[in-house]
């Protein structure tokens, strides 16, 4: 059965070692970086259905390849770091990219193209075995930063191992993320025929559409900087709404004393954050 909540924004940056530095300074453990086979580098802190993700480019001669419709991967996020650092794209968790495609395009929104691709890995055993992911891409050509794509990891197994879903700092996924745009209207409605809800309020009451794992919070820049306390750059919605900031659940909301991580979103790769207290599921 598929559903779709919030897996992994994409945190483009243009210098993935050093996000990579401070991303461990706040107390995420992030795996040694890979690579996609499109061309763009990954680092990752792992949660449970969910993926903290920053990207950058690793090899430009790749960035044409894996072409889904008229959707290529590597040169989005190119494109965006042409301009600026911060969430290019988000992933949706799903459990059957098949009926995800089925499931929007049945609410109006056609699937772009879709990307299927592994890589091998060793298991803990010495054991080689093989990833596989199914991309389902569905591009907003109006609010390119806010396409979205359905991913499905068919050997979750081979992602979330325990000892790399530990974090120092007790993070256990994310609570919410913060859209912010001029024009609410057009947010709400893609993101509510996306997930099939109606949009509501969120616990500090502004507009939130809910999904089965973390919600979508819509701001307008006054509200973002009474949030987070952080000052947008002035061309920071030049390509429409898109991801300011990321809520990240921990279990020991004393530990990092509930405040934002910083104000300043050029540490984070172009996003504020921060840690609100939660209890972790099982």
């Amino acid at each position: 059965m598929a559903f779709l909540g919030i897996d992994h924004p994409l945190i483009a940056v243009r210098d993935l070692d050093q996000a990579i530095e401070t991303y461990r300074s706040l107390g995420f453990f992030i795996a040694p970086p890979g690579q996609h086979p499109w061309g763009t580098s990954t680092a990752l802190a792992l949660f449970r259905h969910q993926i903290l993700e920053i990207v950058s480019i690793g090899d430009a001669s790749l960035l044409d390849g894996y072409e889904a419709g008229s959707f290529r991967f590597g040169r989005h996020v190119e494109g965006f770091l042409e301009k600026s650092e911060g969430v290019a794209l988000t992933a949706l968790f799903t459990e059957d990219a098949g009926e995800a495609e089925a499931q929007l395009a049945a609410r109006g929104i056609p699937c772009t193209g879709t990307i299927n691709f592994g890589r091998d890995v060793v298991r803990a055993n010495g054991q080689p075995d093989r990833t596989k992911t199914t991309l389902k891409v569905f591009h907003n050509d109006t609010m390119p930063r806010l396409s979205v794509f359905a991913c499905q990891q068919h050997r979750r197994d081979l992602l979330e191992f325990p000892d790399r879903m530990t974090h120092p700092n007790g993070a256990h996924g994310f609570a919410a993320a913060t859209i912010v745009a001029e024009d609410k209207a057009p947010v709400l409605d893609w993101l509510t025929r996306v997930h099939d809800v109606s949009a509501t309020t969120d616990a500090e009451g502004f507009d939130s559409v809910e999904t089965t794992n973390g919600h979508w919070r819509i701001v307008d820049p006054s509200q973002f900087h009474s949030i987070y306390g952080a000052d947008l750059p002035d061309d920071f919605l030049a390509d429409g709404p898109r991801i300011a900031a990321l809520d990240v659940r921990v279990s020991d909301f004393d530990a990092v004393n509930g405040v934002p991580v910083t104000t300043e979103m050029s540490k984070l790769g172009g996003i504020a954050m921060r840690f609100v207290g939660s209890r972790k599921h099982a």
